[in-house]
């Protein structure tokens, strides 16, 4: 496979591991609204299985109550404030709280802060046609914030005319009322799937450790009729090794990942990839990968058609109570690993990946890209690492400024960590000969 692409909005094809820079992705503003509809994944990347919709605003309206007969909504806060209704509940969601909204519940949202930030998975894809269909391509730092049109010339059409051609019912007639108080009932997953959705707090609902990952759902299969998964990936880089790190290829299923904290690095089909905050990775089914912590600590959130990499590793982890990472691994047993493998019933689809199938293809690649027939280090040595920063392509310039060719671009703080700067590859021959 060729060596993973940085790009500024999805590819548009199912078989392309990508990855999108922070604030980027296919950009849409509904018409007199206050937010940009970023496109991370859609339906053409997952053969209709979901898609990915990051949305960042300010202050603005309450969208309007309606509901979906087929399509599922979850939101994921991210900075700010948003608030979501469900039937007849209501709350103000903060960094890292959670809402599902199944089919057939009425619901609506609205951006209530500066500068807000959340994170969907839209069920079954294809549907972020939609915004499409009502929105306006834009162009921009952030999102609009003047737009003083009148929307019944400009959005009230559009409105009524995606009614009759999208999964989206108004409940024009239901009352508005203000969110209500957190009350405990936002502390725990509900294990079903029902009208009305579930609310879930920051850092609540259990979790698992494998070494050191530690794994915390947020919407399991239980909670989407078997459509999906959202897990929260926790880990530390001096954990490094102690968990599940042998590559996995899932047949059926779908990741995005979108990083939160810190560093993670990713292997895809044998081609290397570090990914900061903010960043999204898309990793297609049958492609073989596995991830690690880059940083002293690091958190990511984890999308799936199905159960996906975050229920192995809730089934191989044990119950885990503390707030962070553990300081010293968490022993577990591999063995469990092999038996989900083979255990045919779980649906689950998937195939561990050897270090010499994957020594394998990481030789294939060097030769393919050297030209040559010399044998390639082996991934178990120390060169592994050096190697595949050599085939790893270079961070250059996007559209957008993003200044990744001299080191690896924190587009949060604006910060750029040297450590991961282009590499000659001249002087990584050299090293890896002893030179």
């Amino acid at each position: 496979m060729a060596p993973i692409e940085y790009l500024t909005a999805p590819p548009g094809k199912s078989d392309l591991a990508y990855v999108l820079p922070c604030y980027t992705g296919e950009l849409w503003t509904i018409p007199t609204s206050n937010s940009t509809m970023r496109l991370l994944v859609t339906g053409k990347e997952t053969d209709n299985a979901f898609a990915v919709v990051g949305t960042g605003g300010t202050f603005d309206k309450p969208i309007g109550f309606h509901y979906h007969k087929e399509a599922h909504d979850v939101f994921l806060c991210l900075k700010g404030k948003i608030n979501v209704w469900a039937n007849d509940k209501a709350r103000s969601l903060g960094p890292g709280d959670f809402a599902s909204v199944p089919p057939g519940t009425i619901h609506q949202y609205q951006i209530d802060s500066a500068h807000t930030e959340f994170i969907g998975l839209i069920i079954p894809g294809g549907w972020e046609e939609f915004f499409r269909f009502i929105g306006e391509p834009y162009v921009g730092p952030l999102f609009p914030t003047n737009d003083r049109r009148n929307p019944f010339e400009v959005l009230i059409p559009k409105l009524m005319a995606a009614t009759e051609k999208f999964d989206m019912i108004p409940v024009r007639e239901k009352a508005q009322f203000d969110p209500q108080p957190w009350d405990g009932t936002e502390n725990t997953l509900p294990g079903v799937c029902e009208n009305g959705g579930y609310y879930l707090k920051e850092g609540m609902g259990e979790k698992w450790a494998v070494g050191g990952t530690v794994v915390r759902p947020l919407a399991t299969r239980k909670e989407s009729n078997g459509r999906f998964s959202i897990y929260s990936l926790e880990g530390s880089s001096l954990q490094a090794g102690k968990g599940l790190t042998k590559p996995m290829e899932f047949k059926e299923t779908h990741h995005a990942m979108y990083t939160v904290d810190g560093v993670v690095r990713l292997f895809i089909d044998g081609s290397e990839v570090r990914t900061a905050v903010g960043e999204t990775t898309f990793v297609p089914a049958g492609a073989k990968w596995s991830f690690e912590a880059e940083s002293v600590y690091a958190r990511a959130y984890v999308f799936a058609n199905g159960g996906g990499i975050g229920e192995i590793l809730q089934s191989l982890g044990s119950k885990y109570e503390f707030p962070s990472v553990p300081r010293d691994a968490v022993a577990w047993d591999e063995s469990k690993l092999k038996a989900l493998e083979k255990n045919k019933a779980s649906d689950r689809n998937f195939l561990v990946i050897s270090n010499d199938e994957m020594d394998l293809e990481q030789s294939n690649r060097y030769e393919l890209a050297s030209g040559t027939s010399t044998t390639a280090p082996s991934t178990s040595s120390s060169n592994f690492l050096l190697l595949s920063r050599m085939m790893q392509p270079s961070r250059q310039p996007q559209t957008v400024d993003y200044p990744s060719k001299f080191g690896l671009y924190d587009c949060y703080s604006g910060n750029i960590d040297p450590t991961y700067a282009e590499i000659d590859p001249k002087s990584i021959e050299d090293d890896a000969d002893g030179g």
